[in-house]
């Protein structure tokens, strides 16, 4: 099984702080986290990050052309802003789940509109890195069967 996880622009920039950890965490980190929970779970994982909405909605794409069985996508400031990634998924139609690392509701009022949610199975906001996980887990159980 193989899970393709797309994070948006400046995600690789970002600091975390994580429940249980101390100090800041980087992007990095959460990439050993998210191979960490593949390996356990049987899943391939791919990690994709780009600045660029033209280079998501190409790797949206060639994940059809790859045969991935699943999206995890965060699609950072293109949540408010892209009807070209939410195009790309519905063409694509592989079971995608929304992670945003942060609440993006209690954040700036622009904040509160994603045009990516109607093209996803589901939406974790606010879970950290722990929605990830939780992407991974809900699309292993109702659209990825070993």
């Amino acid at each position: 099984m193989r899970f393709l996880f797309i994070n948006g622009p400046n995600v690789n920039m970002a600091r975390f702080t994580e429940p249980g950890v101390e100090g800041e965490i980087d992007y990095n980190a959460l990439l050993d986290y998210l191979d960490v929970c593949c390996q356990q779970m049987g899943i391939e994982p791919d990690f994709f990050q780009s600045n660029h909405e033209g280079t998501l909605v190409d790797i949206i794409q060639q994940a059809y052309y790859e045969k991935v069985d699943a999206i995890i996508i965060n699609p950072a400031a293109y949540t408010h802003t892209s009807i070209a990634i939410h195009d790309a998924l519905k063409a694509v139609g592989i079971p995608t789940v929304e992670v945003h690392l942060s609440n993006i509701s209690a954040r700036e009022e622009f904040r509160e509109n994603s045009y990516i949610t109607p093209a996803c199975v589901k939406t974790y906001i606010g879970f950290g890195f722990e929605g990830y996980e939780k992407a991974v887990k809900h699309l292993k159980k109702h659209y990825c069967k070993d």
